[in-house]
């Protein structure tokens, strides 16, 4: 399995990495992936207004584990994917999992570094996207959103409607076919891709716009409540070979009620507190094993399992495959 965790906020940082994981040079910040792990390319460049951006475009050849980490330096990532997944294959985004089964999955959406991120993919998947970096400024520019404090809030609001998310049309999928199209050997004028780029930002945000009323969709949580369930899911996910903490020991922490705790939670990440930790302690498991440093057994007491059953049916039930299978990929 090809492993890929990363927090950085800068795509050449990112090519830089890849460059010394995978042990292969890059051409014009251009990056060919070695024929075991894929087909096809990933590559970086920035706009002419400074916004960084990635494309990848390639067939995976082995199965995969992508995952961004969250962090505290608050920024915003406008993702274009166009997937076409052979077999099993699941977006991560905070607590929500979106699992899909042999199909293609077409879609834009926004996502924050203060959530976590993640794709797992199965051998086979062919993977066409274009990730633009949206600073927290810049998002609220692009959002109309004047106070500087009420981006988070905004993007939470949007995030828990499922305005932050639409599919991929036309014009999106021929914008995104003649980014596609550039050789490394003979690229088109910078001025060509940056347009292109543009036009899919800019497409995406009129979208929003036309959709919904930012008005109608203020968060009626403070931005303070927001900070308060980020602190709670830290707590929640820093020891998990310790026993999780309960709804009271968090509620205290943060300053709160229970009920009001577990109603801003599953407005924040999606789902419930015991589901967050539950996902969250299997995508733990997950990068363990796909590391291949640790039995299983040693995997399971990592993340609080003394009974090897018990553990292998929790691993089963989230990510739908045994331990053994999940290791032998």
């Amino acid at each position: 399995m090809f492993t890929y965790t990363y927090t950085v906020s800068d795509y050449n940082k990112m090519l830089q990495d890849l460059s010394e994981l995978l042990h292969v040079k890059t051409k014009d910040n251009w990056l060919f992936f070695p024929e075991d792990v894929a087909d096809g390319y990933y590559r970086v460049l920035k706009l002419s207004n400074g916004l960084d951006v990635n494309i990848i475009n390639c067939t995976m050849n082995k199965d995969w584990l992508v995952h961004r980490i969250k962090e505290k330096n608050e920024y915003y990532t406008l993702r274009f994917d166009h997937i076409t997944v052979p077999a099993d294959f699941k977006i991560g985004i905070g607590g929500e999992i979106v699992e899909h089964n042999q199909q293609t999955i077409a879609v834009a959406y926004l996502t924050s570094s203060l959530f976590d991120w993640y794709y797992h993919g199965t051998k086979g998947t062919t993977f066409k996207g274009v990730n633009i970096l949206i600073p927290k400024e810049w998002l609220g520019k692009l959002l109309g959103v004047d106070v500087f404090e009420e981006i988070l809030s905004t993007y939470i609001a949007l995030k828990s409607r499922s305005f932050n998310m639409e599919p991929l049309d036309k014009t999106y999928y021929d914008l995104m076919n003649e980014i596609m199209q550039e050789d490394v050997d003979h690229p088109f004028p910078n001025i060509y891709i940056q347009n292109r780029v543009q036009l899919l930002l800019e497409r995406f945000f009129s979208h929003i716009h036309n959709r919904v009323s930012l008005a109608d969709v203020k968060s009626n949580i403070r931005k303070d409540d927001i900070y308060a369930a980020l602190k709670v899911e830290q707590l929640l996910v820093e020891n998990f070979s310790a026993k999780p903490k309960s709804i009271e020991e968090l509620s205290k922490k943060a300053t709160m009620s229970s009920t009001k705790l577990k109603k801003i939670f599953k407005t924040v990440f999606g789902v419930s507190i015991y589901e967050y930790y539950q996902q969250k302690r299997m995508m733990c498991a997950s990068e363990l094993i796909a590391m291949h440093k640790y039995s299983l057994r040693e995997v399971a007491e990592k993340i609080g399992y003394t009974n090897m059953h018990n553990f292998a049916t929790a691993f089963k039930k989230h990510m739908k495959q045994d331990p053994i299978q999940f290791s032998n990929n």
